[in-house]
This record gives C-alpha cells, sequence and structure tokens, in this order.
C-alpha cells in the first residue's frame, strides 16, 4: 500500500485505464472522508482551526490525484504539457464565461451574453476531451517514451 501511494505521488511511470479508475474511486472515497471529518468537527462545535486541519491531507490527495492522471496520460504517450492543458484550459476559459455573464462587460455589450455561452460550451467540451482521452482510451500498446507498459 505505502508503495502505491508512492507511485501515485511520484508523477512517473505508466498507469492502466483499470489503475486510473481504481485510484479515482479510493481518492472519492478519501476525499468525502476527510469532507466529513471537517463537517463533524464543524457540526459539534469545534474551533474553526480545528475544522480546517482535518482539510490538511486533502492537500495529499489532490497532489495523488494529479500523479494519477500524470501517470495515466504517459500511458497514452502524452507529456506534462497536456496535464496543463486538461486542467487549466477548462477553469480558465469557466473563469471567463462567468466574467463575461457577471462582469462589467454583460452590462455593457449585447454579445457578452452569447460569447458567455460559447466559452461555456468551449469548457465543456475541453473537459469532455480530457475525459475520454484519460479514462476510456487505450494506452500505447509498446513501450514508450515513458517506460514500458504497465501490468
Amino acid at each position: 500500500m505505502i508503495q502505491a501511494i508512492g507511485d501515485a505521488l511520484a508523477f512517473r511511470g505508466r498507469l492502466t485505464r483499470l489503475g486510473y479508475w481504481r485510484w479515482q474511486m479510493a481518492l472519492v472515497v478519501i476525499s468525502a472522508m476527510i469532507a466529513y471529518g471537517a463537517v463533524a468537527v464543524a457540526i459539534s462545535g469545534g474551533p474553526r482551526w480545528l475544522s480546517a486541519l482535518v482539510f490538511a491531507p486533502m492537500v495529499i490527495a489532490v497532489i495523488a490525484a494529479v500523479g494519477v492522471v500524470a501517470r495515466r496520460l504517459q500511458d497514452r504517450g502524452r507529456g506534462v504539457a497536456w496535464l496543463l492543458l486538461f486542467l487549466l484550459a477548462p477553469w480558465g476559459l469557466a473563469a471567463l464565461s462567468v466574467w463575461l455573464s457577471e462582469g462589467p462587460a454583460f452590462l455593457e455589450h449585447s454579445w457578452a451574453g452569447p460569447t458567455s455561452l460559447a466559452v461555456g460550451l468551449l469548457s465543456l467540451l475541453f473537459n469532455l476531451w480530457a475525459f475520454v482521452e484519460i479514462g476510456l482510451l487505450r494506452g500505447h500498446p509498446g513501450p514508450n517514451r515513458f517506460g514500458p507498459p504497465p501490468e
């Protein structure tokens, strides 16, 4: 188990689709337990700093999630630039969409509403592309620049 956690945090090597989905399910369960612990502390009337402290392991879970995605992309033959694309593009486009729909441009220009919708849909398409690329497509069948195929 310790070896598996070290592999997720190492950002090197390759990961099969099944391994990716196993890690995602484990990280969802871990994140839910962390969130439940923080809510339980807050509801019980504990100090706020203790409720915030419960979230500290979430940093490790997020790093592990990014590591798992990086390893899965490496199995597909993709580098770290793809990880940045799949993480930053949807978030940046969603932020732009919100700014266009709620910012001063929306009040001053008639094109802001339709543009906001188009940018939001583009963000959705990036997320869908990432889901298919990372979670559904097979990895490179043989060795690639990131190592031998996973077992």
